[in-house]
């Protein structure tokens, strides 16, 4: 699908399917841990890495691109989970707690796999390096 003056539909990719169906197959630990790696990095890297994705998507015409992979990202944060049938409420709410709670990690892995070798390696490393430690390599 053309998203873009470059022809470039970042969701359409090999890579991002991947992503998106390891991510579905992760569980509360994993979360748990992508969140406090998350929450490890200082805040001046995630603003550094975040202001290089920014230039990417101004540099390469692909902010409205970035801004769709962000959109997937926080949505599978957001919806209910099939996984698990058989819950009861209060487990579904605190999984559901737990998944927004590591949404803005989820977005940087998701952009992180999305540009791809677009982004310098410092900034790659900063956006998945969390989730490389909570899935143990992907």
């Amino acid at each position: 699908m053309w998203r873009n003056k470059r022809g470039v539909d970042l969701l359409d990719m090999p890579e991002m399917a991947a992503f998106f169906e390891r991510l579905d197959r992760v569980n509360q630990e994993e979360l748990l841990a992508l969140r406090a790696a998350w929450q490890a990095t200082h805040r001046q890297e995630h603003e550094y890495a975040w202001n290089a994705v920014r230039v990417v998507g101004v540099d390469q015409g692909l902010s409205k691109e970035i801004g769709r992979v962000r959109d997937a990202a926080m949505a599978w944060s957001r919806r209910a989970s099939d996984v698990i049938p058989y819950v009861f409420l209060a487990d579904v709410l605190s999984w559901q707690q737990i998944k927004m709670e590591a949404s803005e990690a989820i977005v940087d892995a998701a952009l992180a796999v999305a540009l791809g070798d677009r982004l310098d390696a410092r900034v790659h490393d900063i956006l998945i390096e969390p989730w490389l430690r909570a899935t143990a390599g992907g």
